[in-house]
C-alpha cells in the first residue's frame, strides 16, 4: 500500500532556520572529525642575549641592534622593558635578553 500523503510547511520561517541549523552541525561536525577547525598560535620569544662589558650603554647596544628605520630611543625602551630594567642599571657582567625582531 502506498501512502500518498503529502507534507505540507506550515512556516517558512521555522523551515528555513531548521535547515541552516542543520547544515551548520553539519559543518561543524566535519570540520571537528577532519581538524580542520583547530587553530595554533605562533609566539616568537627569540631573544639574543648580550654581555655588558665596561663602558657599554643601552644606546650604543641599541645602535648596534636597531635596523635603520627604527628610532634608538624606542629600541632603548623596548630592551629596558623586555629586561625589566631602567637604563642607569646596567653593570659590567650583566647579560641583557634583546628582542629579535628589534
Amino acid at each position: 500500500m502506498k501512502s500518498n500523503r503529502k507534507i505540507r510547511i506550515k512556516s517558512k520561517f521555522r523551515f528555513i532556520t531548521s535547515i541552516v541549523v542543520a547544515l551548520g552541525l553539519c559543518i561543524g561536525f566535519v570540520g571537528f572529525l577532519t581538524g580542520t577547525n583547530t587553530s595554533t598560535a605562533e609566539t616568537r620569544n627569540d631573544v639574543v642575549q648580550v654581555e655588558i662589558s665596561a663602558g657599554d650603554t643601552l644606546w650604543d647596544i641599541a645602535e648596534n641592534v636597531k635596523t635603520s628605520d627604527m628610532d634608538t630611543r624606542q629600541v632603548v625602551y623596548e630592551i629596558c622593558k623586555a629586561n625589566d630594567i631602567k637604563a642607569g642599571d646596567i653593570q659590567p657582567g650583566m647579560i641583557l635578553e634583546i628582542p629579535e625582531y628589534l
